[in-house]
């Protein structure tokens, strides 16, 4: 059985701007020239410019500097409109006596009397990007180049001017808008009253009954009216486009609009002092300045009473968010380091990350997060898996790291596996997976850093799904790209296609203004208020009240207000215009708010009576809101903390999250009392204690993980270390609404001790293992009694298996195999099939001997068979053989050992689920049976049932098998892989050559395994793999969602990484979630999951992200005790004083001593037939002395030291 890793996603970034608070300056409050404010406009040093009916007035923020005819140069009061140039110049368009500039502290005034302006009535001005000068008079537009004044009257009677971000000039002539060449005035439409805003990259215009928007080359993209869209009047005054690309206009009569999210601020509910407004400028992102014709200057300016919050976004089982302070914060689910803090420890309240304040906006994917900075930069951390941080690697960053040095980008939206961002030019950029085209390139190439998409200039909004992405242009048309099984794509077809691989517009309308896209499904919001849905259906999720896939867009109800819209996993979060907040879909874990849980709804309901929902995030089970004070509340699954309430319980109902602060850290991190398995951490407390205590980590790895806990003082005593072995540890503070960041205290290595294990091998959730006193052991799952006790019952400790002696064996998914050493072979656990060769498919409990021979060299299990070798070369099978895994040319299942053809030049076996690969003495590989995946390594996936030889060479020297996928290591020390490579087992991620970029692959043909050419051996599970180099050191690699790998975190590694620094591990064996180690001192260390006692810990609960020994057992003894005075073998004196004497008529190989409990004391190679141990420095007590003969005979004797 294989364990399938789905990652769930996604998830709209939002941005909050609160409730506004209003600050008002007029001629009564403060020093400004007048409360006629007609035009602002702000210089390089945030220096605010007013053209009033009494002058110019500046103001820095606390003070205002007046400039009229009674104290300056300037020629007139009454100042219509202001400009400010490239180089800092400001412009001034009088009433009725020409245009005045400044420059510095230069004042000049330029009439019809003095220069070339065709007269002194001015009705707009405005500068290019050139720092030309334009005029519009009764006498038409005059152009002012620093020295010569150009006027075209071709075209008089204009009544508004602009210049876009192309240096493009635009007027309006009686109702007709148009554009100027510098020759001709060229028309672009009618029904125009004037033109609002030309300096980003579209043009806004004042229609006859609304908004148009036109593109800076003249097209049409959108017509706005009170009817089609949100807007909130029908007399636009102004219109300035902020840092965030928000839209705010200001009505002549309805107060200000932030048209981008369709939220009016009146004087009813933000403390305006008027609705009707003469213009406004916005500064930065969390301002806007208005002006009124008699109620002077107002600074609005966002107010969050007692919240904080302007940026939320959820992951699969995590949130990120950014505070109006713009630093960053995050919580949740840390297993590939996506929190950001330099670890991979959940946190289940906020951590703040870095020192940064400059924070702009952010987007959790589901394991990774994208972000932008308010310089424009570009930064990713988390899961790197497909290349989806765009660095051009695929190792997983623990901190965020900035992408490139470009310094345009605007907007992104992180998906399951591939991102997607805007820059300001407009240009959409995409990177990582690309499996189904979903970074909409033409292509299905992973692409390892941003990649521009098309050449098109006019992206205004993303949202990337699982597989799919979704875009929307300037002119209000939707676009999707990527997978298309369940209709996401909203393109009336459930099919993806070769032309999915890039943008294609979905339909016709042109008044598309917010998307959201979940996993499988896509939820979007017209310019009308209208809330459209389309894809996968499953649980509700499209809002429509069925449960039936739609493949494309559906209307959701019959509203016209919905506002935001935020698309999770598989349920889905709304917010109307009026700030109520409405949840359908998925709600097994209470992820809809409604106070229930289980159920699913599949149409929009609202949840509770507020009215005051600002923002939404919905994420894989869990939901974020932030209401128009900026305050947090969260609802839904919390099991890694992702709720950030300080608890790991499940809400039902949206659930206040206190804003949190800075938590003051630890110091003087110290460890002590050093042993070969304890020691102690000692630490200074926060300059603040914090509420609730402390949290440390240790681990093996450099990266924040392994073993983490918390405590409420000052110290913590850690046990069940491992002998000779370096840890890391850290320490924070957990201040309850708050976390710190981790405090290095270094590094600390275990004193050396000795273990008493000599051979391991790892069942599915089980494992065996064999003392240096040879007798037998194993713990974990037992229900076909594989455990060889003689129950069925599940032991959390090792117990004592009724066999000792063991020479090698195979422990696969529910029967063992082994060979003693004295040649015979034996077998336990599940029988379904005859795998146990007994003649039978009656399961055993205990150990039961195969037959009478006693040549067995080389045994291997499968799923449900089992492969030997004799001493004389011959092959043999038994049990399934439904794939030709014999490989006699058969499907016929055995239940006694099968020779399986004549040939006497095998070496060893080892087996995969179904299928067999085999060694020959000539230093050939061959392989039979299942081939799904390729894991014969022929070059094709159809199955063999007869052995077939893998490439040509003849230097292979090692091999491992499992599931669908096969390794291996030639006498150069290279390692190989292939067969399937969904969970990254084969470790040939990135390998030149590998067409297994995304680890998700498979291949039918070996791929080497990096470049190293000192592996000395491998096992493999059916997750992970796991090898030891010639130094001694281990590595792994593949799935590591339990702990399997050992590295200290979850995260799935797509290339072999060593474990810890140790260089003594002698041998490695794998079960499908655990990694097993014996080191040279006998010391049996394991990692990974706990569930059915894999650890021998005790314990069935929480599994281990780092090596943990196994303690050494004592039980009775199956060594046969031998008389002391022997013809073959003596040992004496007994009791032994000082010097003991080992003698045989046969060579002695080796010797080695254990205590009785089964410790190992020494181990001495003798190759002679006398060896003379110095014991004089023994204590006292009863020890075991092995001996091994030239024959390979195992021969044990008790010995008394006085």
């Amino acid at each position: 059985m294989r364990k399938i890793y789905l990652m769930l996603l996604i998830f709209l970034s939002v941005i909050a701007f609160g409730q506004y608070s209003s600050e008002v300056y007029n001629t009564s409050n403060s020093g400004i020239g007048s409360n006629n404010v007609r035009d602002i406009e702000i210089d390089n040093n945030g220096l605010l410019w007013l053209s009033t009916s009494n002058g110019v007035s500046t103001f820095n923020g606390t003070a205002f500097i007046n400039y009229n005819t009674s104290n300056s140069g300037i020629i007139s009061n009454a100042i219509l409109e202001i400009e400010i140039d490239g180089l800092q110049r400001k412009w001034m368009a009088s009433q009725n006596n020409g245009i005045i500039l400044l420059n510095g502290t230069t004042w000049t005034n330029y009439t019809a009397s003095n220069s070339g302006l065709p007269n002194n009535v001015i009705k707009g001005i405005a500068v290019d990007g050139t720092n030309n000068l334009w005029v519009i008079t009764s006498g038409g537009l005059t152009k002012f180049d620093g020295t010569t004044w150009t006027t075209y009257s071709s075209l008089p009677n204009i009544n508004s001017l602009k210049v876009d971000s192309n240096n493009g000039v635009w007027v309006t002539n009686n109702s007709t808008l148009y554009k100027f060449d510098g020759t001709n005035f060229t028309f672009i439409g009618q029904n125009v009253k004037k033109l609002l805003n030309a300096s980003n990259t579209k043009v806004y215009v004042e229609g006859i009954d609304g908004m148009l928007t036109y593109t800076n080359s003249g097209t049409l993209l959108s017509s706005y009216t009170q009817s089609n869209s949100c807007l909130g009047g029908s007399t636009l005054n102004a219109l300035d486009v902020d840092d965030d690309g928000r839209e705010w206009i200001a009505l002549g009569g309805s107060g200000v609009q932030n048209f981008t999210d369709c939220i009016i601020y009146t004087a009813s509910n933000s403390n305006l002092p008027s609705n009707i407004l003469t213009t406004l400028k916005t500064q930065n992102k969390s301002t806007v300045w208005i002006g009124y014709s008699q109620n002077g200057l107002v600074k609005a300016t966002p107010q969050n009473i007692g919240g904080c919050w302007e940026v939320i976004s959820t992951g699969s089982s995590y949130s990120v968010g950014i505070k109006t302070d713009g630093t960053l914060w995050t919580w949740g689910n840390d297993n590939y380091s996506q929190l950001g803090d330099g670890g991979a420890v959940a946190r289940n309240a906020a951590v703040q990350i870095g020192t940064a304040s400059n924070w702009k906006t952010v987007s959790a994917g589901s394991s990774h997060v994208l972000a932008i900075k308010n310089d424009g930069t570009l930064w990713s951390w988390g899961d790197n898996s497909s290349s989806k941080l765009g660095d051009y690697t695929n190792a997983n960053r623990i901190v965020p790291i900035q992408i490139g040095t470009v310094t345009t980008w605007k907007d992104v939206s992180a998906g399951s596996n591939h991102s997607l961002a805007l820059r300001t030019d407009g240009t959409l950029w995409s990177w990582g997976n690309n499996y189904y085209g979903q970074l909409g390139d033409g292509s299905d190439i992973l692409r390892p850093i941003p990649w521009k998409v098309g050449t098109a200039t006019n992206w205004v909004k993303i949202a990337a799904g699982s597989d799919h992405s979704v875009g929307i242009k300037a002119d209000g048309t939707l676009w999707t790209w990527g997978n298309n099984t369940s209709g996401q794509l909203g393109n009336g077809t459930n099919v993806t296609t070769i032309y999915d691989v890039s943008p294609k517009q979905v339909g016709t309308a042109t008044n598309w203004l917010k998307i959201s896209a979940g996993s499988y499904y896509t939820l979007a919001v017209k310019s009308n208020g209208t809330l459209w849905g389309w894809g996968s259906n499953q649980s509700g999720q499209l809002g429509n009240g069925t449960l039936s896939n739609s493949n494309s867009p559906v209307q959701i109800g019959t509203a016209t207000n919905w506002s935001i819209v935020s698309a999770g996993a598989r349920h889905a979060l709304g917010i109307k215009t009026n700030g109520t907040l409405w949840s359908w879909g998925y709600n097994t874990y209470g992820q809809l708010g409604s106070g229930t849980s289980g159920n699913t709804v599949n149409t929009p309901t609202q949840v509770g009576t507020s009215a005051n929902s600002l923002l939404v995030s919905a994420g894989d089970s869990h939901s974020l809101e932030v209401n128009f004070e900026g305050s947090l509340r969260t609802s839904g699954l919390n099991s890694s903390g992702q709720l950030g309430d300080n608890t790991l319980v499940q809400k039902n109902t949206f659930t206040p999250i206190v804003c949190p602060s800075s938590c003051s850290v630890p110091t003087q991190l110290s460890v002590a009392n050093i042993t070969s398995t304890t020691a102690t951490i000692n630490w200074a407390g926060a300059t603040t204690t914090p509420a609730n205590g402390y949290m440390y980590a240790y681990s093996t790895n450099q990266i924040v993980g392994g073993v983490n806990g918390t405590t409420l003082s000052n110290t913590v005593n850690l046990s069940n270390l491992a002998p000779n072995t370096t840890y890391y540890y850290w320490v924070a503070s957990h201040c309850g609404s708050s976390q710190s960041r981790w405090i290095y205290g270094g590094a600390f290595t275990t004193l050396a001790d000795s273990g008493c294990w000599s051979i391991v091998a790892g069942g599915s959730t089980y494992a065996i293992a064999m003392k240096s006193d040879d007798t037998v052991w194993a713990w974990g799952k037992n229900e076909f009694g594989q455990l060889g006790d003689g129950t069925t019952t599940n032991r959390t400790t090792p117990v004592q298996v009724g066999i000792s002696n063991i020479w090698k064996m195979s422990a696969g998914d529910k029967h063992v195999a082994a060979i003693k050493t004295d040649g015979t072979l034996w077998t336990w656990g599940r029988n379904n099939f005859g795998q146990l060769g007994t003649g039978n498919t009656v399961d055993r409990t205990i150990p039961v001997k195969i037959g009478m021979a006693t040549d067995w060299v080389s045994v291997a299990v499968g799923a449900y068979f089992t492969l030997a070798v004799k001493a004389n070369g011959t092959l043999w099978a038994w049990g399934r053989n439904t794939y030709g895994q014999f490989g006699n040319g058969t499907t016929y299942d055995q239940n006694v050992p099968t020779q399986i053809g004549t040939l006497t030049n095998w070496k060893t076996v080892t087996a995969g689920d179904n299928h067999s690969l085999a060694l020959k003495t000539d230093g050939t590989i061959w392989a039979w049976g299942e081939n799904y995946d390729g894991q014969l390594g022929i070059g094709s996936t159809t199955n063999r049932t007869t052995p077939v030889q893998i490439l040509t060479g003849t230097t292979w020297k090692s091999i491992a098998a499992k599931s669908s996928h096969s390794l291996a290591i030639k006498t150069d020390g290279t390692l190989y892989g292939w067969g399937s490579n969904i969970h990254s087992q084969l470790g040939t991620e990135g390998t030149s050559g590998s067409s297994l970029g995304t680890g998700l692959g498979s291949s039918a043909s070996p791929y080497r395994v990096g470049t190293d050419t000192n592996w000395k051996l491998v096992e493999t599970s059916n997750f992970s793999s796991a090898a030891i180099k010639n130094d001694g050191t281990l590595w792994t690699w593949g799935a590591n969602g339990d702990g399997t790998l050992g590295d200290g975190t979850l995260v799935r590694r797509r290339n072999p990484v060593q474990i810890g620094t140790s260089g003594d591990r002698k041998s490695v064996s794998l079960s499908n979630y655990n990694t097993y180690t014996i080191a040279n001192d006998g010391v049996l260390s394991v990692t990974g999951w706990n569930l059915d006692g894999q650890l021998g810990n005790g314990t069935n609960d929480i599994g281990r992200t780092i090596l943990l020994p196994i303690s050494c057992v004592s039980g009775s003894l199956q060594s046969q005790e031998i008389s002391s005075i022997s013809s073959n073998l003596k040992v004496y004196p007994n009791p032994v004083q000082d010097y003991l004497t080992v003698s045989s008529d046969e060579k002695i190989i080796s010797v080695t001593v254990f205590t009785i409990s089964g410790q190992l004391i020494l181990t001495k190679e003798v190759n002679d037939f006398k060896k003379i141990l110095n014991f004089s420095d023994l204590q006292s007590g009863v020890y075991i002395i092995k001996v091994v003969g030239a024959d390979n005979t195992v021969k044990s004797v008790k010995f008394i030291k006085k």
